[in-house]
């Protein structure tokens, strides 16, 4: 319910900032400001929603604005928002309000028409890896990668690909495929990974390079247009035996007769449980979503309905039929579904590191240099008393070593310089989302939105909906007003309309009187011009 009201309110409220370069006070309420520039852009902002009528004039808009100011304020005068439970509600929102703010809108779009144009082609890679962890040891991580060094000086050198990566290669695959990794595209891969596949020349080996898995080298082996997506149905036998085989061939020989078979011998035969109840049919898949062998007779087939011979994989015997075959969209069409992957992989990274380099330029950032190489010298954990010094100094703000050293409890092993960058960077967001009211006008007239409406629940709860329970006023309120409102109806089997009556006449009241406990006075030559004044629709 709360959600909804807050929902509502927004909608009633606007979800823009209004500026208030200019100052110019429309009213005031015991004297505390309102202006005309906030009132014009709540006004302005439902013209066009709510439906021609005396309902939508400027003279009830205005009144209806005094009313929910006066709300506002008595909530605070209750101290609501001084209250625990109210503050932390506040604090929920906040941090849901303010991801927006946390992104770069045009890192963002880059990589979304990035993904998309990569989207139109499939690269052919082989790699080999070496593992690393992101909290191994300085001395560890140099050592994987003078390994992978290794390894691609003998490819450079001439050794066959294949062999360096069943000799070098961590990948547990790599017996099987000698670090072959067949065609894949955009948003298959991690980020890293993906970006040199992309970005280096067919029949080239890359240089040395790190993802979350550790240090690679891949070599492209080919680049083609992409096949967009298919959907197939197959029918599945998990055992590669010469007997395996005579029974594919016997369900293919009825296939061959009764093409329209398919389902229900894929229900009656296939061995692949999670599809055979559905005919063996498959979600639809791009070429890198499946092993090579399957991919490649799926995407041969060329008319719906199509069945292929039996062929094997490493997981069996299949035979396959095509349902449908899908172009890629259009950017319009997949914009959503990519920004949506964007955000969620690695790329955001480079969003969030885009923030970080926009804040570090704006803000004074000082680092007690002699503070950050004490941690070089002496041991934080056995001597904590030694680290008493201001390490860092954000703006006004200074952050002192214990804090460093409480973030360095739960980072990982790497070494302090670079914990430290990373603690810079979380410090610099913390400044920023602390101060954002600050120093963002749009995020301050969106939140103190949410604060007004949490503040105006909370007493509508108090006044009206609380009160309306009262079995008593509601009868009380009946009895006034069924002879020229309920003449026709009894109390009972319309309690709900006239809880809701009941409702607007307690709310009316507690308007009334709101008006006779604060003074609301208007400046008068605003009043009059902003009556008077044309708006356009």
């Amino acid at each position: 319910m709360k959600l909804n009201f807050l929902l509502m309110l927004v909608l009633f409220l606007g979800m823009k900032s209004y500026a208030q370069d200019s100052k110019n006070i429309l009213f005031t309420i015991d004297n505390e400001p309102y202006y005309l520039d906030e009132f014009m852009h709540v006004y302005e902002k439902n013209l066009h929603i709510v439906p021609d009528s005396n309902e939508n004039s400027i003279e009830n808009y205005l009144q209806l604005f005094v009313d929910y100011k006066l709300k506002v304020k008595s909530a605070k005068e209750a101290g609501l928002d001084t209250l625990q439970d109210f503050k932390n509600e506040l604090s929920q929102y906040k941090s849901s309000l303010i991801l927006p703010y946390l992104k770069d809108e045009k890192v963002t779009n880059r990589l979304v028409k990035e993904a998309y144009e990569r989207l139109k082609k499939e690269v052919k890679a082989s790699h080999i890896l070496i593992f690393t962890k992101p909290d191994d040891l300085p001395n560890d991580t140099l050592k994987a990668y003078e390994k992978i060094l290794e390894a691609r000086n003998l490819v450079l050198q001439g050794k066959d690909f294949s062999e360096v990566a069943k000799q070098y290669s961590q990948d547990p695959s790599v017996a099987n495929n000698g670090g072959e990794i067949g065609y894949f595209t955009a948003l298959q891969m991690v980020y890293p990974f993906e970006n040199i596949a992309y970005t280096t020349a067919v029949g080239e080996v890359s240089k040395p390079f790190r993802t979350k898995f550790g240090f690679h080298i891949l070599k492209v082996e080919d680049r083609r247009d992409s096949e967009g997506e298919v959907e197939v149905a197959h029918i599945m036998f998990k055992d590669n035996s010469a007997v395996t085989g005579k029974k594919v061939d016997s369900v293919y020989k009825v296939l061959l007769n009764n093409p329209a078979s398919f389902d229900a011998l894929a229900v009656q035969f296939s061995e692949d449980n999670s599809s055979a109840p559905n005919g063996g049919k498959l979600r639809k898949f791009s070429y890198g979503q499946m092993i090579d062998a399957f991919s490649e007779v799926a995407f041969s087939l060329q008319n719906s309905g199509d069945i292929s011979k039996p062929f094997q994989t490493m997981y069996g015997w299949h035979i396959v039929k095509l349902i449908k075959k899908y172009p890629i969209e259009s950017f319009e069409e997949l914009e959503p579904k990519l920004l949506q992957q964007v955000e969620n992989d690695e790329r955001s990274n480079l969003i969030g590191k885009s923030v970080i380099d926009r804040l570090s330029s704006a803000y004074k950032i000082v680092v007690n240099e002699a503070a950050l190489n004490q941690f070089n010298i002496d041991d934080y954990k056995t001597n904590p008393e030694k680290f008493q010094q201001k390490l860092l100094k954000i703006e006004e703000r200074a952050i002192y070593q214990d804090t460093f050293i409480q973030f360095l409890k739960t980072a990982s092993n790497a070494h302090v310089n670079e914990q430290f960058k990373m603690f810079k960077e979380q410090e610099i967001l913390n400044y920023y989302k602390a101060n954002i009211e600050r120093t963002n006008k749009e995020f301050a007239a969106i939140y103190k939105e949410f604060k007004e409406g949490l503040l105006l629940f909370e007493m509508l709860e108090m006044e009206v909906w609380e009160k309306s329970k009262d079995s008593i006023g509601l009868t009380q309120f009946y009895d006034a007003n069924k002879a020229s409102i309920y003449a026709d109806k009894d109390l009972e089997s319309n309690k709900g309309l006239i809880i809701s009556d009941y409702q607007n006449y307690l709310e009316k009241m507690w308007v009334k009187g709101l008006h006779q406990k604060y003074k609301v006075e208007f400046k008068e030559e605003e009043r009059k011009q902003l009556l008077e004044a044309k708006i356009d629709e």
